[in-house]
């Protein structure tokens, strides 16, 4: 009956606005019928569209609803009741903050009754997420959106179009929470769960720059003798005692200190206040005094000692990397003095300092440009008295503000910035030089050795370039050896290894391959099963105290008979005296090597050596 009277109220009152105008047109009964019609149709259209957009309200997916200004329900359609489990006569004429919003987050019921919209509130204008409640107890979240709309009778209505969003809002947290965790793996040590170097270097860089001047102090700490805990006790109680000193380092210093673990056992401690280098000191005893209690793991008392580099921060200084090399160079101080101990980089040690970059740069450009003097130390082959060869050995010549350099001194720095393969590179091609030179005199059946590191051993080019090196001065290979020391890490299993490899295809190409220093390290017999090389050099402190240390008598006459007895050339390294020689030759080592035969001779008097040798011999 409603409809009936909407539809014919409509109809009439467009029959009355038309009339005059149609009348004024056409005073044709069709064209009057044909206008009703019409009339008709656009009346049944509009209530078409009006039952389109109730139907569309009423079955949306998302909530809808309509409060008065003081947030009353008038209207809500079905999907607002489903999700929150309610009929529309639950909740028409009440607020949703009355049963929508969870107990412990709802306002009192003077508030609620207080509460009135505000069009103005920008706080409207946004997207609203809040937690709500369903009539079970279950909390989900709300996605709401509030409108303002004012009716022809000037009434204003807020109308709350509303969307539960649990499962975009819990696979944003997770998402979250998983950003959170790389971000902290990213940041932090997976053992200990202290910061790491990139979260150091961020922290102190930031100190750096939010300092006074000269107020930040840095401690780079390094555990003495970790190695040894985790061969004797294997990798657990390392990391035990990793996790030991993490936890002592982090409870013996200030809140506003930083403690990172940068490295295997090195750890640094950054120092946002730190006045002086003193203050640093003091701090530096106090960490070492504590990481080196005893601590108790599966039945065993463990113990370790630690090594401190200290520096002080220099006014206007803002380089974190700096001021970590600072550090790291008083800790190489400290092991080198004792380990146990702390060092502060000071005047004294950045004097020092300054020198060393200064030798590291130009043994650097030295490296790259080749120069540097090489002399080569005689082999005699005690069966005739003739010189076997010769060994090459590098040299470092004097300059105008130092004097000549040991290889002893020189040799770690070149390998410290890891162009020791490129030094014995050039040892092997002034090798091979030499070689050559002998080989024009008639001296062809001189032998010629050079050392390889391992570095030189893990060049992909160094098999390639001696054999092109050899090829190119017409030299037989079986004339040049190669001496690896024997305390080389060959890994577990030697025969395996990479440089056991680069062994083999030497072998394999015809050279000689001797173990250098042989019986000083742990593996030598093994090494000689694993690598069947030519020959091995018996190390000089076992030849220095031969004549007088009985065990040391016993290690050299055992290997030499061991050599022999496997068909292995043995030379013996650093005889100094006649004594030493006929004692070395009664026991069966045929080759000596060492002052007592000849110094190191510089390369342009090695040919005048031998033939003033030769005439000597012939003379005696």
């Amino acid at each position: 009956m409603t409809s009936f009277i909407i539809i014919f109220i409509g109809l009439a009152s467009a029959v009355m606005i038309l009339g005059p105008w149609a009348w004024r047109v056409s005073k044709d009964n069709a064209d009057l019928n044909d206008m009703i019609t019409q009339c008709h149709l656009d009346i049944s259209q509009i209530l078409s569209d009006r039952d389109r957009y109730k139907l569309a309200a009423e079955f949306t997916s998302d909530g809808l609803i309509v409060q008065d200004m003081r947030g009353r329900v008038l209207w809500c359609n079905a999907a607002y009741c489903n999700v929150l489990g309610v009929t529309s006569d639950d909740i028409i004429g009440r607020n949703p903050m009355e049963f929508a919003v969870p107990p412990d987050q709802r306002l009192s019921k003077a508030e609620i009754a207080a509460f009135e919209y505000d069009p103005a509130d920008p706080t409207w204008d946004r997207l609203q997420l809040f937690p709500n409640q369903r009539s079970n107890g279950e909390i989900f979240w709300n996605q709401i959106s509030v409108s303002f709309h004012r009716s022809n009778d000037a009434k204003e209505y807020a109308i709350l179009v509303c969307r539960d969003v649990t499962d975009q809002v819990e696979k944003e947290s997770t998402l979250k929470k998983i950003s959170a965790q790389l971000e902290h793996e990213a940041t932090h040590d997976e053992l200990t769960g202290l910061p790491n170097r990139t979260a150091f270097l961020s922290f102190i860089d930031t100190a750096l720059q939010d300092a006074l001047q000269g107020t930040v102090g840095l401690l780079h700490v390094d555990l003495d003798n970790f190695k040894d805990i985790n061969d004797t006790h294997g990798h657990s109680a390392g990391d035990a005692v990793l996790c030991h000193a993490a936890y002592t380092l982090r409870n013996n210093l200030r809140q506003s200190d930083m403690v990172a673990r940068i490295g295997g056992d090195e750890f640094v401690v950054v120092c946002p206040n730190s006045s002086d280098l003193e203050y640093l000191n003091s701090v530096g005893q106090r960490l070492i005094e504590a990481i080196n209690t005893p601590f108790g793991w599966s039945g065993f008392q463990l113990q370790i000692g630690a090594s401190i580099g200290a520096s002080q921060a220099a006014p206007g200084e803002t380089n974190g990397d700096k001021l970590l090399i600072k550090a790291d160079f008083a800790l190489y101080e400290a092991k080198n003095a004792g380990r146990n101990r702390i060092e502060l980089y000071d005047r004294v040690l950045h004097d020092r300092h300054a020198a060393q970059i200064k030798m590291t740069q130009e043994l650097a450009n030295s490296v790259a440009s080749g120069a540097f003097e090489y002399a080569f130390q005689p082999v005699i082959d005690m069966q005739t008295g003739d010189i076997a060869g010769f060994e090459t050995l590098v040299r470092k010549g004097p300059t105008t503000d130092r004097g000549a350099m040991m290889p002893a001194d020189f040799i770690p720095i070149v390998e410290d910035i890891g162009l020791l393969g490129e030094l014995d590179m050039l040892s092997m091609s002034n090798a091979i030089k030499m070689k050559k030179a002998l080989n024009s005199a008639g001296l062809s059946d001189k032998r010629m050795s050079f050392n390889a590191s391992p570095d030189l051993l893990a060049r992909p080019d160094f098999l390639s370039r001696l054999l092109w090196g050899v090829e190119t001065a017409g030299i037989d290979k079986s004339q040049i050896t190669i001496e690896v020391l024997e305390t080389t890490d060959f890994g577990d299993a030697a025969e395996t290894s990479s440089q056991a490899a680069v062994i083999r295809d030497l072998r394999n190409e015809g050279f000689q391959v001797f173990l250098d220093d042989f019986g000083v390290g742990f593996a030598g017999l093994s090494h000689l099963a694993a690598l069947q090389v030519s020959g091995v050099k018996i190390d000089q402190s076992l030849v220095a105290k031969m004549l007088t240390d009985p065990v040391s008598s016993k290690i050299v006459q055992k290997t030499i008979e061991l050599c022999v007895d496997l068909g292995i050339v043995v030379i013996a390294e650093g005889v100094e005296d006649d004594a030493t020689a006929q004692v070395l030759h009664e026991m069966g080592c045929s080759f000596l090597q060492g002052y007592w035969l000849s110094r190191p001779i510089a390369s342009h008097d090695v040919g005048a050596w031998l033939i003033e040798r030769e005439q000597h011999n012939k003379s005696a």
